[in-house]
């Protein structure tokens, strides 16, 4: 991992908390107060999201859309705006090695920063036994503040509602400094990756998914690039 990638892993792991506190109370002072994504760290863990035209399966897109037209932020915005279009799938930035993906048939949406002081994002969506949704959507930014927020929620098809529930990220307790979290565009598990910098090596922590949720798999072992 690059030194710019490591300062990168270090700012998004700082904002990890509790549902009402997923963000780093350093950055709530109050030049920060109407941020988007602080806004969303101190309240989207007590407010459930009508999805307007949800219906019994809505893809990714309706479900992050209903989100930012609650929440509006500012990167969501921008990759809603290029789903608009429903031929979109991809674009790449080569200059800042970043990259807009829109994945509908996976149910995952993402951009990728590429490690640069811009913002980023993900989303997905898992379908449950109980024909319920659950999606999740992870957002961040490096820079004034560093700030991370993941958001977890179960689609109700009949009352098309998501109602905010706990994940891994509650009961996870770091032994290391420095984390980051990553959705799944491929299979389904949910993945806490912690750096150990001393030692230059990675564990990664597996949630698979039971059906309903996720529920601690194992660990994975690796080196730092």
């Amino acid at each position: 991992m690059t030194l710019m990638a490591m300062t990168m892993v270090c700012l998004q792991a700082n904002a990890q908390m509790k549902p009402d506190k997923r963000y780093n109370p350093a950055y709530t002072y109050e030049s920060y107060e109407d941020m988007d994504m602080v806004k969303v760290g101190k309240g989207w863990a007590a407010r459930p999201i009508k999805v307007k035209g949800g219906g019994k399966a809505p893809g990714v897109v309706t479900l992050t859309k209903a989100f930012n037209d609650v929440w509006k932020v500012y990167v969501v915005s921008g990759i809603l705006k290029k789903a608009q279009d429903p031929k979109f799938t991809y674009k790449s930035y080569p200059e800042y090695d970043s990259e807009d993906i829109v994945d509908r048939k996976s149910g995952y949406m993402c951009v990728n920063s590429g490690g640069t002081d811009s913002d980023y994002m993900e989303s997905c969506v898992w379908r449950c036994d109980n024909g319920h949704r659950l999606f999740a959507i992870l957002m961040g930014g490096p820079t004034d503040p560093e700030i991370e927020v993941v958001c977890f929620y179960d689609y109700d098809p009949e009352t098309e509602t998501m109602t905010p529930v706990e994940s891994p990220v509650d009961t996870f307790k770091p032994k290391y400094e420095f984390y980051s979290y990553d959705l799944p565009r491929k299979g389904k598990d949910f993945i806490i990756t912690e750096y150990d910098v001393a030692a230059e090596e990675t564990v990664s922590h597996v949630y698979t998914w039971d059906g309903q949720k996720h529920v601690y798999g194992y660990d994975k072992k690796g080196k730092m690039k």
